[in-house]
């Protein structure tokens, strides 16, 4: 790696100093008649007292947290918060945004399954002969979890009635909670919150991220039947997965842009908004490798000094005279076409590993390297301007973005844990002469490269 490596060791040493910061245990949430309490440790989003998501456990942002504890020590806090997202879950009947009362009735992008897989896997890891029963009972573990996963699957996120996740004529899901047909809160539990990606109707798309995380469900389904011989199950699952892409194919891929994008299902129209979610397919696994080389060209839209910005330039919303528009409609209008805090030239480091890892697996690694570096040195840069890194970054700049809708957050915990997980897979790389692994789309590889490529 072309960086300097005493700015770099500095920045991993707060890095690594930060997660003791932000874990919680259960006793620490206790009195506070805000949040609700979870029978397990878990690592929060930042620091204590620092915001006002004190003790608060994240659904999507965990997955990624997760990037920053796999292959360490700290990996052992990991089906612990597997198991508080179950509880959540068992409860109430989703695993909310946050365990937050106020927070019940919607969710998060969904990752639940990976994150079990993470936590099985770090139990089968773990060393010692007291952890010797955990290891001998990983397939218990891992059964009862993906249950509780295949539960929410179907009721939550296959559900067209209750949760309204389901658009049944097309065979995808959209984010919708139960406010029905509202396009506010189903934005706010797609995680981009807010973006001009859905035009203040969030609802009436189908999101091509979203329906690639359900594939993914789909796979790792698939996966743990193969891991305890059920066929029949391994079957059925490979068969809905199968499903969903030709649907995604049909509805979400253009051909002639070469790129995935989000489906208007109202109005039977795709978006022409140029997003990171684009990329997801390349994560998921479900791009082919002629759609992926296609896709790999819209790099330069998203590619700034310093990482992937979220949307493109050139899909902010146009400049629309108001000048005939009655007075008090105006202030609604210019709200809608004003950039949001997820909008370019903003960079988000959850999207960009989606982004970075769908090229790995793909194998265009020059082209995710050459991110990563960048990356890593912008984090470095703002690190040694603020004393932490920043939960966004504006991609013009490097510097932290204009406030919208809530105030940038210093030593955030997702950004912590790409850092991280960054560092490693280029050390990886690096000690491996630039290679990755022989089949990037059907090879299954050693775990410890997995956890990054996850």
């Amino acid at each position: 790696m072309s960086i300097d490596k005493k700015a770099l060791n500095e920045c991993l040493n707060f890095v690594e100093n930060y997660w003791e910061k932000i874990t919680y245990q259960p006793k620490d949430t206790l009195g506070d008649p805000h949040i609700i309490p979870l029978p397990n440790s878990f690592v929060t989003i930042n620091a204590k007292n620092q915001s006002h998501w004190n003790g608060s456990l994240f659904y999507w942002d965990s997955f990624f947290i997760f990037r920053g504890l796999i292959d360490t020590k700290r990996e052992r806090i990991m089906p612990g918060m597997v198991d508080d997202f179950i509880y959540l879950f068992n409860k109430f009947g989703i695993v909310p945004t946050t365990n937050k009362w106020a927070f019940l009735d919607r969710s998060q992008p969904p990752f639940l399954s990976s994150m079990i897989f993470d936590a099985y896997f770090a139990i089968k890891r773990a060393k010692g002969l007291k952890n010797l029963i955990k290891r001998r009972y990983a397939n218990q573990w891992l059964t009862k979890r993906i249950f509780a996963a295949q539960k929410e699957y179907f009721t939550v996120w296959e559900d067209a009635d209750y949760y309204h996740h389901k658009v049944k004529d097309h065979g995808l899901s959209r984010y919708g909670d139960r406010d029905v047909g509202y396009g506010l809160t189903s934005e706010l539990e797609s995680g981009w919150d807010l973006t001009t990606r859905f035009y203040s109707r969030c609802n009436d798309f189908l999101p091509v991220d979203l329906n690639s995380y359900l594939h993914k469900y789909e796979k790792d389904f698939a996966r743990f039947s193969r891991i305890v011989r059920h066929k029949h199950d391994e079957t059925y699952w490979n068969n809905r997965a199968s499903e969903r892409h030709i649907n995604m194919n049909k509805y979400m891929w253009n051909e002639k842009k070469g790129f995935f994008f989000d489906y208007d299902y109202r109005h039977k129209i795709q978006s022409e908004c140029y997003s990171l979610a684009g990329f997801v397919p390349m994560w998921a696994k479900l791009a082919s490798f002629s759609q992926a080389k296609e896709m790999v060209k819209k790099l330069s839209l998203f590619e700034s000094p310093y990482g992937l910005t979220i949307t493109a330039k050139e899909s902010l919303p146009p400049k629309v005279s108001l000048k005939d528009v009655p007075a008090e409609f105006r202030v609604s209008i210019e709200e809608l076409l004003k950039p949001k805090q997820w909008d370019y030239p903003n960079i988000w480091s959850p999207l960009e590993y989606l982004t970075v890892i769908g090229l790995l697996r793909y194998g265009f690694i020059d082209d995710a390297i050459r991110i990563m570096e960048k990356s890593i040195k912008a984090n470095i840069k703002a690190f040694q301007k603020y004393g932490a890194l920043l939960e966004k970054m504006d991609g013009l700049t490097g510097e932290m973005p204009k406030t919208f809708w809530y105030p940038s957050y210093l030593g955030f915990g997702w950004t912590n844990a790409v850092f991280y997980r960054y560092v490693k897979i280029l050390e990886y790389i690096e000690t491996n002469n630039g290679k990755i692994y022989g089949d990037q789309i059907n090879h299954e590889p050693p775990y410890s490269l997995t956890g990054m490529l996850h």
